[in-house]
């Protein structure tokens, strides 16, 4: 009898276990940040790989970038992990640093690099079309699929592609994007996002 209860005891606890395992497996699967808006999290770390392409230089780099709301930090780094760029937007200061040159600063990050590098680069827009949204700029006109999702976008003498959707800590985001200027072209393929909100 007391054989019988003891077996009964333990299979009673197996199951629980079990029952217990397969109930962390389901919270596990369930991302608190859903409920936020993809559109709402502008707090995130992105690590990717990027393609540069100008009629002078062609770059290739590991893309280290932190945002939080209107600041971030835009960390390019080439073999070794040497810097390529790194540019830097605080709140009333933009830092660029790149190799053999004094640290260059502006208010403004994008028109830091237009009169340091030429760049005509929108990287206030770049933040929002990783994400894979549009960014709202006046003119922007967006081309979606038909599962919603964005698939090319012009702004002005810019044109953006997203391919390659792919889940992020619960979000559709693109992993690819190529982003083509008379001037400069890039490619930025997403290997690790990390929302922090």
């Amino acid at each position: 009898m007391q054989l019988i209860s003891f077996r009964n005891y333990v299979l009673a606890c197996l199951l629980i276990f079990l029952s217990g395992c397969a109930s962390n497996q389901t919270l596990r699967k369930i991302d608190p940040a859903r409920a936020i808006p993809l559109s709402d999290l502008n707090h995130w770390q992105l690590n990717a790989r990027v393609a540069i392409k100008t009629p002078q230089d062609n770059v290739t780099a590991s893309l280290d970038w932190q945002k939080d709301q209107s600041l971030f930090d835009f960390l390019l780094s080439g073999a070794f992990g040497v810097t390529v760029a790194h540019l830097v937007q605080e709140e009333n200061k933009a830092t660029l640093k790149i190799p053999d040159t004094d640290k260059l600063i502006h208010v403004d990050a994008e028109r830091l690099l237009q009169q340091t590098l030429g760049w005509d680069f929108p990287i206030d827009a770049l933040s929002y079309w990783v994400k894979g949204l549009p960014s709202g700029k006046f003119g922007e006109q967006v081309s979606y699929n038909k599962k919603g999702q964005i698939v090319k976008i012009q702004l002005g003498q810019w044109q953006i592609d997203f391919s390659k959707y792919r889940l992020y800590q619960g979000y559709l985001l693109p992993k690819m994007i190529k982003a083509t200027h008379p001037n400069i072209s890039l490619k930025v393929v997403a290997k690790k996002w990390l929302f922090l909100e």
